[in-house]
């Protein structure tokens, strides 16, 4: 219909042309100056046609030989006939605007429909181009008829449709929110805003649509994607600023902490999707703002978008959102510090259930108390944040934060008893697995940044690496629990006259080891293997302490005569004693191979001892200057060396 309605209009506008022409060439011819008739203003239109310019060429045969002689009676004798045919193009122009109010539902439903409606619109401004093409000028410059402007007409409604459609969306939202009473009750409120979100990302995502379904089906010149995009990016804005207070954001600490997240996440997507559609505008400063007053997108003729315009109002809006993006990430990342340390709070001071694995290892539900609600902190943020958001790895980063926090404060807590300790060194090590299992799906899910990763990465492995250190630390913290019940079994015996001349067969060396054999049958069954041996390195050390620090308390027991009745024979018992407790641990280096280093390097400190009390007994030949200065190295502390040599001298010869 729009081609053959096209057709008329040409055929009425050359004749005008042509009948006017004619009269002009007669005028001419008999040297006389027509006036130009009429001095009505010309009737515009606008129109596209597909045809041949050679339509333009005919011979206008209308004009009555002798009939007419001025404009006036040609647009008489055309009168009815441009009546009829301009009525017909302004009820064409109706259908074609009806259906560009359906474009959304077309390009979903019925694509070929929508490229139908196109082509009819774009018929008549092909027509034009081809008048001007052979005339040199547009229809309608020196004449009254002019095409029917059916793009001018399409565009401006399809801009209208495209801003009404937004409102449409927030008008509905905000009746809701009225009959909810959103301005009374906080939940209610809530809502309102988390309605208005929802509209924005619905918008948004209509991006995507515009650009992949809906813009094939117009010629690129529409800009479709850019005034779709441009009506969401002013619609929302306005909305948002609506919700937070403006600029200044005022209004956002009054949001839950859920909703501030979904702020920051719709913002990222918006961004996204607009940088993604038009890859420079992040780089466009705005010459303007657009808070009160609508972009006027379209050119002065309406027959095209204003490009300039248009991505100055995007680039406007898409840098005004992200500056709210970095109110609300702020505003968020706060909350989220003290609501992760409000419910750190409450899981270390519970009381935590403790079981045995099936193995018999020690375990509380502390692991699964923390990393339970820390994932499901993790997974919330994540599931609604860009994979790629910069918010993401802050907020992972405030969680670690606190969690490393919190466990440098509360550790301690945890070892009470020999159990207790089995118990948090198992439990730090599944710590440290569960936070390792979290980054890994953060990872795997998230596409992030190198930057975003190294900062992931650095922050983990500080978390990471405390859960290790306090594991060992607990394992090896049973060394107290241990050496407790052997300080009240032999340290009031150790050293004594029985030691030296009744307990003949180092009864109180073998008594140690004992204890320490019964324990090691615990600590295989209640800690990880890698533990125990991180417990054995420990429980070397202490032993050397243990058997030192006993011979050290009894160098004062006299200060005229040595402490044993019999040195020679005191100095074989030590020596008994050193070998004794030795043995032990180099009988567990099978198992234990990190004890091939750690047995020779703590025992060394006792043969070093054991020989200074030789030589302070004149019972050796060696000089003791090599000794003092490898006890210096080890104690590191030359008052304390000094001291120490000075009481070993004392228990041997006080005189000296």
């Amino acid at each position: 219909v729009s081609r053959e309605h096209v057709e008329l209009e040409i055929f009425l506008v050359e004749a005008e042309a042509g009948m006017k022409k004619r009269i002009d060439e007669e005028l001419a011819e008999a040297g006389m100056k027509n006036d130009g008739g009429s001095s009505n203003e010309p009737r515009r239109s606008s129109i596209n046609s597909g045809n041949s310019s050679s339509r333009f060429n005919r011979h206008n045969s209308l004009i009555p030989k002798g009939g007419i002689t001025n404009y006036e009676e040609v647009d008489n004798f055309l009168h009815e006939h441009v009546k009829n045919v301009w009525e017909l193009g302004d009820e064409i122009r109706m259908r074609i605007m009806s259906g560009i109010g359906s474009a959304f539902e077309l390009a979903m439903n019925n694509p070929a429909g929508l490229v139908a409606l196109v082509e009819a619109v774009e018929v008549y401004e092909t027509a034009n181009e081809e008048y001007k093409t052979v005339h040199g000028e547009e229809a309608g410059s020196k004449q009254n008829l002019r095409f029917t402007d059916m793009r001018a007409s399409a565009l401006k409604q399809m801009y209208q449709d495209f801003e009404l459609r937004g409102l449409e969306v927030f008008r509905e939202v905000h009746e809701v929110a009225q009959q909810r009473g959103a301005d009374d009750d906080e939940e209610a409120a809530n809502e309102y805003f988390n309605s208005v979100l929802r509209a924005c990302n619905g918008l948004t995502s209509e991006i995507s649509f515009v650009q992949n379904q809906m813009s094939g089906c117009f010629p690129e010149y529409w800009a479709l994607e850019m005034l779709w995009s441009t009506c969401v990016a002013h619609v929302c804005s306005k909305q948002i600023l609506d919700q937070i207070g403006g600029t200044e954001g005022h209004k956002l600490p009054d949001l839950t902490v859920t909703a501030l997240l979904d702020l920051v996440a719709w913002i990222e997507t918006f961004r996204s999707t607009i940088e993604e559609s038009f890859p420079n505008i992040g780089e466009h400063i705005s010459k303007k703002t657009y808070f009160d007053k609508r972009p006027d997108l379209l050119q002065e003729d309406n027959r095209q978008v204003d490009m300039d315009v248009a991505k100055d109002s995007l680039a406007w809006a898409n840098n005004m959102l992200w500056e709210v993006h970095d109110l609300a990430k702020d505003e968020f990342l706060f909350r989220t510090k003290e609501q992760t340390n409000e419910w750190l709070d409450n899981v270390y001071d519970a009381d935590h259930t403790k079981s045995q694995t099936s193995e018999g290892r020690l375990i509380t539900s502390l692991a699964e108390d923390v990393y339970s609600l820390a994932g499901v902190q993790l997974r919330t943020i994540r599931e609604r944040l860009t994979r790629r958001s910069e918010a993401l790895v802050q907020a992972v980063g405030v969680i670690f934060k606190n969690l490393y926090e919190k466990q440098i404060a509360c550790r301690n807590n945890f070892l009470t008893d020999f159990e207790t300790c089995c118990a948090a060194a198992n439990d730090f090590i599944r710590m440290s697995e569960q936070c390792e299992e979290i980054i890994g799906d953060l990872v795997a899910e998230c596409n992030l940044a190198k930057e975003a990763q190294d900062a992931l990465d650095e922050q983990s492995s500080v978390l990471l690496g405390l859960y290790s250190g306090d594991a060992v630390f607990a394992s090896q913290k049973v060394h107290i629990y241990i050496f407790e019940p052997i300080d009240e079994a032999i340290s009031e015996e150790l050293f004594s006259e029985e030691w030296l001349n009744e307990l003949t067969g180092n009864e109180l060396a073998l008594t140690l080891v004992k204890t320490l054999e019964d324990f090691m049958g615990d600590l295989e069954e209640f800690l990880d293997e890698l533990m125990v041996g991180k417990t054995l390195d420990a429980l070397v050390t202490a032993t050397v302490i243990f058997y030192l620090k006993n011979l050290l308390k009894k160098a004062h027991t006299s200060n005229k005569k040595g402490l044993w009745s019999n040195t020679e024979r005191a100095l074989e018992r030590i020596k008994g004693d050193i070998e004794t407790m030795k043995s032990y641990f180099e009988d567990l280096e099978g198992d234990y191979p990190a004890l091939k280093r750690a047995v020779p390097d703590q025992f060394e400190i006792l043969d070093t001892v054991h020989e200074l009390l030789s030589i302070a007994a004149g019972l050796s030949n060696s000089t003791d200057q090599d000794f003092v200065i490898f006890l210096q190295k080890r104690i590191k502390n030359i008052p304390i060396t000094k001291l120490v040599c000075g009481d070993l001298w004392h228990l041997v010869n006080p005189a000296a």
